[in-house]
């Protein structure tokens, strides 16, 4: 497996690295605002370059880069953000106590509450993988970032982008065998996945693997009813 860069919409990237000891994809992600940039997760620092030279491919270099945000705390998520100012580097506050004393150096700024906005994105706690886990929404892309709320680990790639029908159906099935035997995190997941549909999503860019398009709020509302019956 490689390592692949596509574009999702127009201003909207994923930048994704094969990690070779998960069998899985790592996803991270880049939002043209105007000549600025926006970043979504860092990907593992093992995959510095490849991500560096994406970043450059797109054009997100340097000052261009205005915020990148972490969707919680976990090395594949953070790996990168030492290689960009702390300034522009933001996380929310209840992951922000979770890390190490040199892992908090390296954010400028966090963020609280359960939903809100941050510069150009609206967020939503969804507290069942760390307690700051957070999704980010841009409305202007109509993209929903989920970090490892809902992902594709260790799944296919397929096509990278699209609806891709194999995968929902997957997830569904994997989803129904996983509440019974984690029935204790059930709840928090439920409630994730109905905050992730308030929003009109036309894609939802995972944490790992796949990015969907079309039919999203459907394909949420599937979950739902799987995760709660």
């Amino acid at each position: 497996m490689t390592h692949t860069t596509f574009q999702i919409t127009t201003n909207v990237w994923a930048i994704l690295t094969y990690e070779d000891a998960w069998n899985s994809y790592i996803n991270n992600y880049v939002i043209a605002k105007g000549n600025r940039f926006v970043l979504i997760d860092t990907n593992l620092r093992k995959h510095r370059s490849y991500v560096q030279q994406a970043l450059q491919e797109i054009g997100a270099v340097n000052d261009a880069i205005e915020c990148v945000y972490c969707t919680h705390r976990h090395p594949d998520h953070i790996g990168n953000v030492e290689i960009f100012p702390s300034r522009n580097n933001w996380i929310h506050l209840d992951d922000f106590f979770e890390l190490d004393d040199f892992s908090q150096t390296l954010f400028g700024h966090t963020f609280t509450g359960s939903k809100g906005k941050v510069p150009h994105l609206f967020f939503h706690q969804l507290p069942s993988h760390t307690a700051g886990s957070v999704a980010f929404f841009d409305p202007e892309s109509k993209v929903c970032f989920t970090g490892d709320h809902l992902s594709f680990y260790g799944e296919p790639l397929g096509a990278g982008i699209g609806y891709e029908a194999e995968r929902r159906s997957a997830f569904l099935k994997f989803v129904k065998k996983w509440k019974i035997k984690h029935p204790d995190k059930v709840k928090g997941f439920a409630e994730g996945i109905r905050l992730l549909s308030l929003w009109p999503s036309e894609y939802l860019a995972t944490g790992h693997g796949t990015v969907l398009k079309g039919e999203i709020q459907e394909f949420l509302r599937q979950v739902l009813q799987v995760v709660t019956t």
